[in-house]
């Protein structure tokens, strides 16, 4: 999909590419991590969802991974909906993660300027996410990228649903 990060000094490749079925072990690793870093508890067999979500065409929803020296070191998951400010789609953002070893050598701006290709390619608006205040590492980034906005979001917990029309 790209390289960036090209060997500039110390700095290793960086690939990033679209997850496939071979990916899941580095991939259920790398998640974990997430979670982790959120304090967060995600039910087995919603992460196992999220997984065939990812890969399959029926979802609006792609995992792109980033490589380096073979390693899965990051992944990034980008939910695609329409917008109601524009004809077009927009790109949400939902996860972005980098493994506490590969941070600070362009593996999260790999990840997002793939995720900016992926939408130029097929032609989304914009492309928006949220973090946490203070995750202060990532905001650094984020700052160059994009722009930061005033929004507030709110959540409002409509429960779990056990089956749908949708679930895989």
């Amino acid at each position: 999909m790209s390289e960036t990060g090209k060997s500039q000094g110390n700095r290793p490749l960086v690939r990033v590419r679209m997850a496939t079925a071979g990916d899941y072990l580095a991939w259920y690793r790398l998640w974990q991590g997430y979670l982790a870093f959120y304090e967060a508890a995600v039910p087995t067999e919603v992460t196992q969802a999220t997984w065939r979500r990812c890969l399959s065409d029926v979802w609006p929803m792609d995992c792109l991974v980033a490589v380096v020296d073979g390693d899965l070191v990051g992944f990034a998951i980008v939910v695609t909906h329409p917008g109601t400010w524009s004809r077009q789609q927009v790109g949400y953002l939902e996860d972005l993660f980098v493994a506490a070893s590969a941070r600070g050598q362009g593996v999260g701006r790999a990840l997002l300027e793939a995720c900016a290709a992926r939408g130029r390619q097929f032609g989304w608006r914009r492309l928006y996410w949220q973090t946490k205040a203070d995750n202060a590492t990532a905001r650094v980034l984020y700052d160059q990228v994009a722009e930061v906005t005033d929004w507030v979001r709110y959540d409002w917990d409509l429960g779990e649903l056990n089956c749908g029309p949708r679930t895989p």
